[in-house]
């Protein structure tokens, strides 16, 4: 009863804050914002849980509808946009990137940089402990089993895990 009572009242803040906060959209205390919070659009019915941060540069994060971000996930889109879809559920502890340092022969740490958008479409369950790096899509209906790091594309329905992340099997 306390928390929703908070959650109320903090509202009103993140709606001044945030670029868009959908109807029974709930973004706990202690989440943390840093950058532009305007480019940040949060669809109908989203739940952000407890130390969430959030960091937005260039960039856009937008998350659809019916979806969560778990306890102390982490999202930057510093360069590069992400976008989650709806009924998206993102366990805790997972860390999601649209712009990385990255590392060629003959280069410099530092030097290069992989910047891309990250598209989680509909009905994808994301396990605790995931890395998703820059520039992939995970397709409708997947599953990503825990401390998996997400480094290509993921099709529709499939069930992947490891590091790097591999296909398991399909939905069925």
């Amino acid at each position: 009863m306390k928390e929703r009572i908070l959650d109320k009242l903090f509202l009103p803040y993140w709606k001044l804050r945030l670029g868009k906060i959908g109807k029974k959209s709930t973004v706990k205390r202690g989440v943390k914002v840093i950058g532009d919070a305007k480019r940040i659009a949060i669809g109908h019915n989203f739940k952000i849980w407890h130390r969430c941060f959030i960091a937005v540069g260039e960039g856009e994060i937008t998350f659809g509808n019916d979806g969560h971000l778990g306890v102390d996930v982490y999202v930057n889109a510093s360069k590069g946009s992400i976008m989650v879809g709806n009924n998206v559920a993102i366990a805790p502890k997972c860390q999601i990137y649209s712009y990385s340092d990255y590392y060629a022969i003959g280069s410099k740490v530092g030097e290069i940089n992989k910047i891309g958008n990250v598209i989680i479409e509909d009905n994808v369950l994301v396990g605790s402990g995931v890395i998703i790096l820059p520039g992939v899509t995970i397709s409708e209906g997947s599953i990503i089993a825990a401390g998996s790091v997400v480094t290509k594309d993921i099709l529709s329905f499939e069930i992947v895990g490891g590091i790097p992340a591999k296909k398991i099997r399909n939905r069925e």
